[in-house]
């Protein structure tokens, strides 16, 4: 686990990324959010790459081959890379997935390069199981990818602020109390191209995928949708 006390006041999340099958307005809509919000801290929610060609789960093969969905992936991490050279990174299911695959083989690990490295990620680009972070009115949160839908409950058993991603049509801010504090859970959607192949499998979801994340402002949590158009474009305004 990684203790972060900066002090903080303004956090920017970024939820699931899954490239290269992110959304097609991700980016200038986090270019936004970064300008208006000036984050201290940017935290990425885990899932930044999908890595759908190596899942354990079937895939579609009119997509790319493992070879050719990590160039693009890179490719597509490069802007990424100069709009937030500082980033802390939490652990996941889909950023694991090469680490899980040669687990299963039953390699070692320390038989390939690490991840950051494949990645060409900059050194400040740094991954955690999970966070605990201190905002600068001394609330702690608890990060993470995803233990629940229910960021209320989690963040009531721990006593904790909570946020996390993972749960793409779970997009909710939750409010508690005791006598001593209030207390709140936050599931920050995702940011990814639902019309994509790579997640035929929810075609059929009662529940859609919400595009947006969550931010930490003036030391108080909100969510950020992604207003789309009928055609599942952003309409370049922030709520």
């Amino acid at each position: 686990m990684g203790i972060i006390e900066g002090k903080f006041s303004n956090i920017l999340f970024i939820s699931d990324l899954h490239l290269p099958y992110g959304h097609p307005d991700t980016l200038p809509f986090l270019k936004e959010i970064n300008r208006t919000l000036k984050p201290d801290l940017v935290v990425c929610l885990g899932d930044e790459l999908d890595f759908h060609s190596i899942s354990f789960h079937s895939h579609s093969a009119e997509l790319l081959s493992p070879t050719d969905e990590l160039k693009l992936s890179i490719e597509q991490l490069q802007p990424f890379y100069e709009l937030f050279p500082k980033m802390l990174i939490v652990e996941s299911n889909h950023g694991s997935m090469v680490y899980r695959k040669i687990k299963d083989a039953g390699l070692p690990i320390h038989v390939i390069k690490s991840y950051k490295d494949v990645l060409g990620a900059p050194k400040e680009w740094e991954w955690f199981e999970d966070l605990i972070i201190t905002t600068k009115d001394d609330q702690e949160i608890y990060v993470c990818h995803g233990r629940s839908n229910n960021v209320l409950k989690e963040s009531q058993l721990h006593g904790i602020n909570f946020v996390s991603g993972h749960h793409h049509s779970t997009f909710s801010l939750n409010y508690w109390a005791n006598r001593q504090r209030l207390m709140w859970g936050m599931s920050c959607g995702c940011l990814v191209d639902q019309k994509s192949l790579a997640y035929e499998y929810a075609k059929n979801f009662t529940k859609k995928f919400i595009v947006g994340t969550g931010v930490i402002y003036q030391n108080q949590p909100r969510l950020v949708p992604m207003l789309l158009d009928e055609n599942g474009r952003w309409l370049r305004k922030l709520v």
